[in-house]
């Protein structure tokens, strides 16, 4: 499955929080702070910035924000629409500090956001720096208790090649 564009946009979260639709080069150099100009690695790709959403929603209920993802977007084939949670983790040096709670935390907060309204794809892809991302996939495997093995890390090229 690829990215899709156009149901992207279509998501009811994409229509109810319009400002929270954003180039994925953007959300990258929030996230990165080795970078400071907008990088163009994607053309043409808009995806939902879930931290913004909750931020909103937090916002608007007078409540605390849930943790969520930095983005999802849609992913589709000839028959299957599925919406993919992606959590960029490019300032990462330690990877002893990642949690299992705080990961699984995530996940779960953003999947309240996008409701049932499009089936959300099973895997949560992190994505880390290349050179750290063999690190991160022994440290989700060595979690205690074990961190579901739909937790998957990756770098950048290899989320560009797998879904666009």
């Amino acid at each position: 499955m690829k990215y899709n564009k156009l149901e992207t946009e279509k998501h009811v979260i994409s229509q109810s929080y319009q400002c929270c639709v954003k180039d994925y080069n953007e959300i990258v150099l929030n996230e990165d702070d080795s970078i400071t100009v907008i990088p163009t690695i994607f053309t043409d790709v808009n995806v939902i910035d879930l931290d913004c959403v909750e931020k909103i929603r937090a916002q608007n209920k007078s409540q605390n924000r849930q943790s969520t993802m930095d983005s999802t977007f849609a992913i589709s084939d000839s028959s299957n629409l599925e919406m993919l949670l992606v959590e960029l983790r490019f300032n990462y040096r330690n990877l002893s500090n990642l949690n299992r709670k705080k990961l699984i935390d995530k996940v779960n907060g953003s999947i309240s956001i996008l409701g049932n309204s499009v089936k959300i794809n099973d895997t949560y892809i992190f994505i880390f720096q290349s050179n750290l991302v063999q690190q991160a996939q022994s440290r989700l495997q060595r979690m205690v208790p074990i961190i579901p093995s739909n937790y998957i890390a990756m770098d950048l090229n290899e989320l560009i090649s797998k879904y666009f």
